[in-house]
């Protein structure tokens, strides 16, 4: 039992609050760890289940700590939120935010598009289209599972390499083609198989989902994408306008 001083001068929640800090801090709870629940820290520094739960919900407030439903409590990652000015680029939202942005590349494919590609991208269900998954990363660490899908006659991005370039820079550069917009439906989806091992986290874990579809200069459609955010690690910037 790791006893705090119930005569001392700061309430015992906040003692209780410092030493799982430090614990943080120190490197003994790292970054993803799930630290112990509430039972075992009420045993462990002999306090009220209130002061324990005092304690947690400043931690947490302080993004020291994030809460995962049926989980348990962990040590929370840094959140990345993305830059404005970024012209929805990940990989220029990186370098502004002085991270080092990384995509491993999972797989490219010429594949039937289901419902809901082929509505996206204004073809017929079932056309062939060319899908493109990619695991998006600041600093080593996976922030988003991405599917981008493109029409056929896109068949250049087959010979690109997206590990090194960004996807609009290698649009403007192979295809001529300039994003002038994207239009983004945000929901939350449960982390299937594959995507959880991608990300890191259990099967069934919320993420945040974009459905993103990218419009060119003359008001056409350039590509659809699907992307899954650890919003943990990384959060979206929307910028809404009146007008």
């Amino acid at each position: 039992m790791e006893k705090l001083e119930s005569n001392a001068v700061a309430p015992l929640y906040k003692q209780l609050y410092e030493a799982l800090l430090a614990k943080v801090k120190s490197g003994e709870y790292q970054v993803g760890d799930k630290i112990p629940s509430e039972e075992q820290l009420i045993r462990i520094y002999g306090v009220s289940r209130v002061t324990v739960r005092n304690a947690i919900k400043q931690l947490v407030d302080e993004n020291i700590l994030v809460k995962r439903h049926g989980k348990g409590t962990f040590v929370s990652m840094p959140a990345y939120i993305e830059s404005m000015t970024a012209g929805g680029s990940f990989t220029e939202s990186g370098l502004q935010m002085q991270k080092k942005p990384g995509t491993k590349v999972v797989s490219v494919e010429e594949k039937e598009a289901t419902g809901h590609v082929a509505q996206a991208l204004g073809i017929e269900k079932g056309q062939y289209v060319i899908a493109i998954e990619r695991v998006r990363l600041l600093d080593g660490t996976a922030a988003i599972f991405e599917v981008d899908y493109f029409r056929n006659d896109f068949d250049f991005m087959l010979e690109v390499n997206l590990a090194d370039e960004s996807l609009l820079d290698t649009l403007r550069t192979h295809g001529g083609l300039i994003a002038s917009y994207f239009d983004n439906i945000i929901e939350i989806s449960l982390a299937d198989e594959k995507v959880a091992r991608y990300l890191g986290v259990e099967e069934e874990e919320p993420l945040v989902k974009i459905n993103q579809t990218v419009i060119d200069e003359k008001n056409q459609i350039l590509y659809f994408n699907e992307q899954y955010i650890r919003s943990e690690i990384y959060k979206v910037a929307i910028r809404s306008y009146n007008k």
